[in-house]
């Protein structure tokens, strides 16, 4: 039973194998024999060629070429390519030869090919640029409490960063030798003064008083302030501990000292920074420079305050470039009055620039960078279209750009499809140079 089903499955096998040989004898053998085709050309029921055949026969032929290989496959024999395929014959067009690079396509198929134009026009080009960018609190606005003699911090009243404070507000008190001895001497000094007022020494009180205004500087520069000079020079008493306050009104920032510490000549207690006014970050690419001047009005919206707008004015362009980013720092100031921005805040801003008028126009589509430069193909009829050099400028809104030169008022210019024009522009200008060169001795490929 099992050598039965052995032999019926060998006997399968061969039987696919002979109907498989069968049917590639059948599907290979001459095409033009199996189509009713002799040499080339059908025949009507009469037996007779067809005139469309006849007609074709009579066609001059310009060269033969393999497709695939492209034009370094022309020869003016038949013959085999390199790929090893049969090169085809490319007959001369009845109709009018074309400038070279010049493509023409039938307009029948223009819409199936997707080719679509538009026309050059003439206008204004108009460009607002969206950059982000982050808040930042104002330069002119920051204030460093820093102490010009060594000492100890008695009592700390600023001590959390983020403390809103007023203007003249008290920060900490301060123990210093070189401030108590200053005291002391401007002390001594106020009294000899009066004593020599009541001795009516016009040149001995004129010496003292001057040298009082010189106690009273050195006060000033080691960081007492006026006040407190005319309470010690009225009272004659020295102050132990000397109360530094506040420049300006903001929120405290950097606080780095203790109570009861001890701190350096040079160090920065702490730092305030008054954010009434911000300043708005952002950056832009350098392709958006040329349209940036300063002053232009920018309006900025934030996450965090939905439905609300702020506006300004730009005051500074960064001289400099991020040459990581390939972007440029613009900066405008903001209002703060009513305390709503806090720094670090994201915001998108729209820069509102000056309009470029009366310039050609077209859209960035029509125009293809070939690495050297710009292109751009014309409708010179309907159907015709000529690669030209363009040279463009800016570009604007609505995906337009601003032209130049290479190109006219009222011309139509391809949108797309433009790509494939390319291509057969490039192989349309190698064959115009190429086929008057060549040697009629030139031979295909054995």
């Amino acid at each position: 039973m099992k050598v039965l089903k052995t032999l019926l499955v060998i006997l399968a096998i061969a039987m696919g194998g002979l109907i498989g040989i069968a049917i590639g004898a059948w599907n290979h053998r001459p095409i033009g024999r199996w189509m009713g085709l002799k040499n080339g050309t059908a025949r009507v029921a009469g037996g007779e060629p067809s005139t469309q055949a006849a007609h074709g026969s009579k066609r001059r032929i310009l060269y033969w070429w393999d497709p695939m290989v492209g034009p370094s496959s022309i020869s003016n024999k038949p013959g085999i390519s390199s790929m090893g395929m049969k090169l085809i014959p490319v007959y001369a067009s009845t109709r009018k030869l074309a400038p070279a690079g010049q493509v023409h396509v039938d307009p029948a198929i223009v819409q199936d090919m997707g080719i679509q134009t538009a026309q050059v026009t003439e206008g204004a080009l108009r460009k607002t640029i969206r950059a982000v960018g982050y808040l930042q609190a104002a330069a002119p606005e920051r204030f460093s409490i820093n102490l010009r003699t060594d000492g100890w911090i008695g009592r700390l009243y600023a001590t959390t960063n983020g403390t809103a404070v007023t203007s003249g507000q008290p920060l900490f008190t301060l123990y210093s030798p070189a401030i108590v001895t200053a005291e002391e001497e401007l002390i001594a000094a106020r009294k000899a003064v009066l004593a020599l007022r009541k001795s009516r020494d016009a040149g001995a009180t004129r010496d003292t008083a001057e040298l009082v205004r010189s106690m009273e500087q050195r006060m000033k520069f080691l960081g007492v302030n006026g006040v407190q000079i005319k309470n010690i020079e009225k009272t004659l008493h020295a102050q132990t501990y000397i109360t530094f306050y506040s420049p300006a009104a903001g929120t405290l920032t950097a606080v780095r000292v203790r109570q009861k510490s001890f701190i350096k000549t040079g160090t920065t207690a702490m730092r305030i920074e008054s954010l009434g006014t911000l300043w708005l970050n952002v950056r832009v690419f350098d392709n958006q420079l040329p349209w940036i001047r300063r002053g232009q009005r920018v309006t900025a919206t934030l996450a965090a305050l939905p439905g609300q707008t702020f506006t300004g004015k730009i005051s500074f362009i960064d001289p400099y470039e991020n040459p990581q980013f390939h972007n440029t720092t613009v900066r405008m100031i903001l209002n703060n009055r009513a305390g709503q921005l806090r720094p670090g805040m994201y915001a998108l801003a729209d820069i509102h620039t000056k309009p470029v008028l009366r310039c050609l126009l077209v859209p960035r589509v029509a125009v293809m960078n070939t690495g050297t430069g710009e292109l751009a193909f014309v409708e010179v009829q309907p159907g015709h279209f000529n690669p030209v050099a363009v040279k463009t400028g800016l570009s604007g809104e609505h995906s337009l750009v601003q032209v130049l030169s290479g190109l006219k008022r009222g011309q139509k210019v391809v949108t797309s499809g433009q790509f494939l024009m390319d291509v057969e522009s490039q192989l349309n200008e190698i064959k115009a140079r190429f086929i008057p060169r060549m040697s009629p001795k030139r031979k295909a490929m054995p």
